[in-house]
C-alpha cells in the first residue's frame, strides 16, 4: 500500500518539491472559502422544495466554514503535525457536509454531492490513505443522514419530510468508496510524476549550474551562439580578453555584440554557422579598447540535435603572454648566436690589437714625433685604446660571470650609483641627480652585477641630458612583491620606431656607441630572474625600469 506523502523536501539545488502538501492545505481553505460562498446561496435558493429555513442554514453554513478556515489558516501558519491537519480538514469538511444535508432533505439534498468535493480534495493531497479515509467518512455521514434527521429538534415550520434519494444509497455508497480509492491512486500517482519530474529538474539545474561553474573557471574563453547567431553565452576569461560583459552582449546578434575591433571573431563564428564547418587553432588578430594588438587563438565548433545546427561554439585565448614568450626564445637564441660570434671576433680582434698598441707606445716613448706626424701617432693610439674598450665590452656580453648571491638593500646601493654619477663631468652642465627614498627595501642577488647595471643606465640617462635636466632614480614594492628601480630623465627621448630596438646587440642613436650596453644590462637583469622596460617618447625623456623578484631566481650559465 502506498504511504502517505512526505512533507516537502529540499532539492539539490536548493528548490522545495513540487508537491507541498502545506501549499495544498492552504490552497483548500481558500477553494472551501470560495466554494461555500458561491454554491451555498444558490443550493438553498434554487434546490428543490426550498425550506423556510432556508437563511439559518445560508447564515449557519457560511458562519461554520469562515470559523473552521480561520482555524485551519492559524494551525497551518504552525507547520507542524502535518498528517493530523490534513485529516482534521477532512472530517471537518465531512461534518460540514452531513451537516448540510441533514438539514436540507438527508439523503436526498442537493449537498450529498459535496461528499464527492471532499473524496477528490483527499485523494489529491495525501494520496490513497487520505482518499479512501475521505471516501469511508462520506459513506458513513450519507448512511447516518437519515438517523440524524429524525434526532434533529426542528421547528415546525422547519419540518420537512426528507425527499428520497436520486439514486439507491447502496448505489452512492460504492460509488463514493470506488471515487475514493481511484481518486487517491491518481492523486498518487501524479504526486509521484510531478516528483519525479521534479528530481529531473533539479538534475538538470545541478547539471547545468555545475557546466556553467566549470565554463566560468577555464582559463580560455568561450562564447556560444544559437542559429539565429545571437549570443547566447560568454563566459568571465572571454569577458576579459574580450573587455566586454556577458550581460551587455547577451541576447544581441552577433554582428552587434561583436563589431569594429572585434571582427574577425564576429566573422569566423558566422562563416561556421553559415558553413557547417569546424575550424581549429586559427589566430585572428583582435584589437583591444586602448587601440593595442590583440593576437587570439581561436577555435569553432558547430553544435547540433538530431542533425540539426543549433549554434556556434567559440573557445578562444590570448596569445600575448605565448607571443611574448616566442620573442624571448628567438632573442635569447639570436643573443646566444650573437654571443659566441662575438667572443670569437673579439679573440680574433684582441690578438691583432694587442701588438698594435704595444708598437704604438714603443715608438711613442723613442721617437720625437711634432706637427702632423705626432697628431696621427696620437690618433692611432687612441683607436687602439678605443678598439681595446669595444673588444672587452664583447667579452663582456659573450661571457656570463657566475652569480654571486648576496642580500642588500636597495637605498645604500642605489645612493652609491648616484654619488658617482653626481661626479660625471657631464654634472658640470647643469644636470642633477636626485635620489627619491622610500624606505628600507632588500633584494637578493649580485650586487655587483647589478651595480654595473644601474650605473649603465645612469650613464645613458647622463648622456640624453645635453641641455641639462633631472636624472631621478626611485625604488618601491611592485603589488605583486616583486621590487623595481625606475631612472628617469628628462633627455630627448627615443623615436617610437626604435624604441622595440633599443637592447638589440649594436643598436645605438649615439653617434660613439657600441650597442652592448643595455644589452649587457638587459642580460644582467634576466639572469636575475628580473625585466628590463624603457618607457619613452621624443621629447619626453625616457623611463628605465628594473623589476627584480624579492627571492633571486638562478639562471644557469650559458653553454
Amino acid at each position: 500500500m502506498p504511504q502517505p506523502l512526505e512533507p516537502p523536501r529540499e532539492g539539490a539545488a536548493g528548490a522545495v518539491s513540487e508537491h507541498d502538501p502545506w501549499e495544498a492545505l492552504k490552497a483548500l481553505v481558500r477553494y472551501r472559502l470560495l466554494i461555500a460562498a458561491v454554491t451555498l446561496p444558490v443550493a438553498l435558493q434554487f434546490g428543490p422544495d426550498a425550506p423556510a429555513r432556508g437563511p439559518w442554514v445560508l447564515v449557519g453554513a457560511l458562519l461554520a466554514v469562515g470559523l473552521a478556515s480561520a482555524g485551519f489558516a492559524l494551525a497551518l501558519r504552525l507547520r507542524r503535525a502535518l498528517q493530523a491537519q490534513i485529516y482534521a480538514q477532512l472530517v471537518a469538511d465531512v461534518l460540514l457536509v452531513t451537516a448540510l444535508a441533514a438539514l436540507t432533505g438527508a439523503q436526498g439534498s442537493q449537498f450529498v454531492m459535496f461528499y464527492i468535493l471532499v473524496i477528490l480534495s483527499g485523494g489529491f493531497i495525501a494520496g490513497v490513505p487520505a482518499g479512501l479515509a475521505a471516501a469511508g467518512l462520506a459513506c458513513l455521514g450519507f448512511l447516518l443522514l437519515p438517523a440524524l434527521l429524525r434526532g434533529l429538534a426542528l421547528p415546525d415550520e422547519w419540518a420537512n419530510p426528507p425527499r428520497p434519494p436520486s439514486t439507491t444509497p447502496a448505489l452512492f455508497v460504492a460509488f463514493l468508496a470506488l471515487l475514493g480509492g481511484l481518486t487517491g491512486y491518481l492523486g498518487q500517482r501524479i504526486h509521484s510524476t510531478r516528483e519525479r519530474l521534479a528530481q529531473t529538474r533539479r538534475e538538470l539545474q545541478r547539471v547545468r549550474l555545475d557546466t556553467d561553474k566549470i565554463l566560468q573557471h577555464l582559463t580560455t574563453g568561450v562564447l556560444t551562439i544559437d542559429e539565429a547567431g545571437d549570443v547566447i553565452y560568454l563566459n568571465q576569461a572571454g569577458e576579459e580578453v574580450l573587455e566586454v560583459r556577458a550581460s551587455e552582449v547577451r541576447g544581441l546578434p552577433c554582428h552587434e555584440a561583436l563589431k569594429g575591433r572585434l571582427g574577425p571573431l564576429r566573422d569566423r563564428l558566422l562563416h561556421a554557422l553559415q558553413s557547417g564547418r569546424a575550424e581549429t587553432r586559427v589566430e585572428l588578430a583582435l584589437g583591444r579598447r586602448d587601440g593595442r594588438p590583440l593576437p587570439v587563438g581561436c577555435t569553432t565548433n558547430v553544435l547540433s540535435d538530431r542533425g540539426a545546427l543549433t549554434g556556434v561554439v567559440a573557445v578562444f585565448q590570448d596569445l600575448r603572454e605565448v607571443r611574448e614568450m616566442e620573442r624571448r626564445v628567438r632573442r635569447s637564441e639570436t643573443l646566444a648566436a650573437v654571443g659566441a660570434l662575438a667572443a670569437r671576433i673579439a679573440h680574433e680582434f684582441r690578438n691583432g690589437l694587442k701588438p698594435i698598441s704595444g708598437s704604438v707606445e714603443c715608438l711613442q716613448r723613442e721617437l720625437r714625433l711634432r706637427g702632423e706626424n705626432q697628431r696621427l701617432m696620437q690618433l692611432i693610439a687612441t683607436e687602439c685604446d678605443r678598439l681595446n674598450r669595444f673588444v672587452s665590452e664583447l667579452l663582456s656580453y659573450s661571457r656570463d660571470r657566475e652569480i654571486v648571491p648576496g642580500t642588500f638593500e636597495l637605498e645604500a646601493a642605489l645612493g652609491e650609483v648616484c654619488e658617482l654619477a653626481r661626479r660625471d663631468p657631464r654634472c658640470a652642465r647643469g644636470t642633477r641627480v636626485r635620489l627619491e627614498r622610500s624606505g628600507p627595501l632588500h633584494v637578493s642577488g649580485d650586487r655587483e652585477q647589478l651595480r654595473q647595471v644601474w650605473l649603465n643606465l645612469a650613464a645613458n640617462a647622463l648622456e640624453a641630458m645635453e641641455q641639462g635636466g633631472t636624472l631621478t632614480v626611485r625604488w618601491s614594492q611592485a603589488p605583486g612583491g616583486e621590487a623595481w628601480i625606475e631612472f628617469s630623465d628628462d633627455g630627448a627621448g627615443i623615436a617610437a620606431e626604435d624604441l622595440p630596438r633599443v637592447g638589440q646587440p649594436f643598436f645605438t642613436t649615439k653617434p660613439s656607441g657600441t650597442g652592448l650596453g643595455i644589452a649587457i644590462a638587459q642580460r644582467i637583469v634576466e639572469r636575475h630572474g628580473g625585466h628590463l622596460s624603457l618607457e619613452s617618447s621624443l621629447g619626453r625623456g625616457t623611463v628605465a625600469r628594473v623589476t627584480l623578484p624579492r627571492e633571486r631566481v638562478q639562471v644557469p650559465l650559458a653553454a
